[in-house]
């Protein structure tokens, strides 16, 4: 009769183990299912606002570009009287243009870059140039037509984005 009692509760005691770790089971199954949707949805959220980003970055770099082309028709082929104004306001519109390319990098890592950082130092050595032929009053032409080409490239590989 003792044999009988000890093996029933030897039996209990052997039942109540397997509860427990199921129990524990589940509650780590129930944890890890609400990480997954919870991951699930501030992922999404989070791509989607990285490809949102993107696509302004990329309409504001057109019309940044688009601008700063139509400032160099502007330009006079002589030293004219606005000419360091309107080369001031297309050194901005690359400016602004560098800065969004910049902001991307900072979101997607150094793969992120819209446009070749090259292509930004060559347009900045043009304006730099053609700033100082204004101030010595030489002939600014060839830098108006090589500002003007390099721009349409620009605003080539800014439209190829979409």
């Amino acid at each position: 009769m003792y044999h009988r009692y000890t093996s029933r509760s030897e039996g209990m005691q052997s039942s109540g183990a397997p509860r427990m770790k199921e129990r524990i089971r589940n509650i780590i199954l129930l944890v890890l299912l609400v990480a997954c949707v919870l991951l699930a949805v501030f992922g999404g959220r989070a791509m989607g606002f990285q490809a949102e980003a993107q696509t302004t970055f990329i309409r504001r770099m057109q019309t940044e570009c688009n601008d700063a082309l139509t400032l160099t028709g502007s330009l006079s082929r002589t030293a004219g009287a606005n000419s360091a104004e309107t080369i001031g306001h297309i050194r901005s519109h690359l400016y602004a243009m560098d800065t969004i390319n910049q902001l991307n990098v900072g979101l997607r890592g150094a793969g992120g870059y819209l446009v070749n950082n090259d292509v930004f130092t060559a347009l900045y050595g043009v304006l730099d140039d053609y700033s100082n032929k204004l101030v010595t009053g030489m002939q600014t032409g060839e830098l108006q037509t090589q500002l003007t080409a390099s721009l349409t490239e620009l605003a080539n590989l800014v439209n190829q984005l979409d």
